[in-house]
């Protein structure tokens, strides 16, 4: 056995369980007592042993009760400390079985230990709870041993006052072997049952801890699981930032390069068309600037993290229509601002890109979101007026549209563009339904 430390909390259940005994014991000890004989009620003299019982109870309570000794019991100490309070709960119940033979001298003791079997539980319970079945099981046979041999030396002795006395022998005082054996099945019986309760707390705590230890594995598991989701989510970070960098930044310092190659060739063949060229690289650049600054605030996202999925995309589609000149109407479904935070990311996302490409591209006048769902998904549809495009024609590498497919493939969605010259542009989206 595992010289381990005690739970505190066990043995502060083991001192009411001890407060509990100790008050029986007093009931017992200084409770009127029937006689069979003469048919009235008596009160015995005070029985010191009894009272002795109630003594080394209050005695092992006071001590486990010391704050030194408390933080020093042990597994090994425990186990002393609850054979002592079964030891004291059978001496106990002897004790009253030889007082009531005085009264009534031909009952039969065993039949006044049923009680103790109570008492005798306390102590199971909690060999149960923090032992194994085999200690259970080395608890009952000592029980069966400790409860049954008294009773043997008790007869004996009672055999050889009467074979000594000058009174007559009374043949129910001397027990036969019938008797005897009787005795023995009563104390068997108690033990029986005390190892099938034992036996069921110890396949409970056995099961609970067994569960327990799952969930700690399981647990490991989760964290091991939400590691490899940060990390899939640190590159997904990355390659939206990829995205959001190419649109803006990239955009100005490329357009930035090659004017700046023009100016430096006409700087001395043409200084007036380098000044002309250098004042549209200043306005490209202080553009690109503004839109690097707002892609950086739009990283945030704390519009949609404000005020919920629609109405982000409300604000958002409002505020890039004013700054394009071009008016947009809305159809949102209120009820999918409940949608997993990933989720409602992409889609916000996949709207701002279809909304910077009509305000940069397509020329339009008038633009649409509908968001809604059909038949357990989600759809997104966003349309145009604007001059439209040969999807086939457009490069395959290009970020913004390989960007939006890329945040819907990824929850394993479709994503069509349906486009033509002069017709405007429609993407239609379809997600399957998802929540936390």
């Amino acid at each position: 056995m595992v010289n381990e430390s005690i739970d505190r909390r066990v043995i502060q259940i083991l001192r009411w369980s001890i407060i509990v005994q100790i008050l029986f014991l007093l009931l017992s000890s200084f409770s009127p007592r029937f006689s069979l004989r003469n048919n009235y009620f008596e009160i015995d003299e005070v029985d010191y042993l009894s009272f002795a019982s109630v003594a080394l109870m209050a005695a092992i309570l006071i001590t486990i009760s010391i704050k030194k000794v408390e933080d020093h019991i042990t597994k090994k100490t425990l186990l002393v400390i609850l054979y002592s309070i079964a030891l004291i709960t059978i001496f106990s119940r002897h004790i009253f079985s030889l007082s009531l033979r005085r009264m009534v001298p031909d009952t039969a003791p065993a039949l006044f230990r049923w009680d103790a079997i109570f008492f005798l539980i306390i102590p199971l319970v909690f060999i149960a709870w923090q032992y194994s079945m085999r200690d259970v099981l080395i608890y009952c046979l000592v029980i069966l041993l400790v409860d049954f041999i008294p009773m043997i030396l008790e007869q004996n002795n009672s055999i050889n006052i009467i074979d000594t006395s000058i009174i007559p022998k009374n043949p129910l005082a001397e027990r036969d072997t019938f008797s005897i054996l009787s005795d023995f099945m009563g104390s068997f019986a108690r033990s029986v049952i005390l190892g099938i309760v034992g036996w069921i707390e110890n396949s409970l705590v056995t099961l609970q801890r067994s569960q327990h230890d799952q969930l700690i594995e399981a647990n490991k598991k989760l964290q091991k699981y939400a590691l490899t989701s940060e990390k899939l989510a640190q590159t997904q970070e990355r390659n939206r930032l990829a995205r959001e960098l190419h649109d803006t930044l990239a955009h100005t310092l490329s357009s930035t390069s090659v004017q700046l190659e023009a100016i430096k060739a006409l700087f001395d063949r043409d200084p007036d068309q380098a000044k002309i060229l250098l004042g549209q690289t200043l306005v490209n650049t202080k553009n690109g600037l503004a839109e690097t600054r707002r892609a950086l605030v739009d990283l945030r996202t704390s519009e949609l993290e404000a005020y919920g999925l629609t109405q982000a995309i409300r604000n958002l589609g409002l505020s890039v229509a004013e700054r394009g000149g071009f008016s947009v109407k809305f159809d949102l479904e209120k009820g999918l601002d409940v949608l997993p935070d990933d989720m409602s990311h992409s889609i916000y996302r996949t709207v701002q890109e279809a909304f910077e490409n009509i305000l940069r591209h397509s020329n339009a006048s008038q633009s649409s979101v509908h968001l809604f769902t059909e038949d357990n998904h989600i759809r997104l549809i966003i349309q145009d007026n604007g001059k439209g495009f040969n999807p086939d024609k457009v490069k395959k590498d290009r970020l913004g549209i390989r960007g939006m497919r890329e945040r819907i493939e990824m929850f394993d969605g479709t994503f069509d563009i349906i486009s033509d010259k002069d017709k405007g542009t429609e993407i239609d989206i379809c997600l399957e339904m998802k929540y936390d």
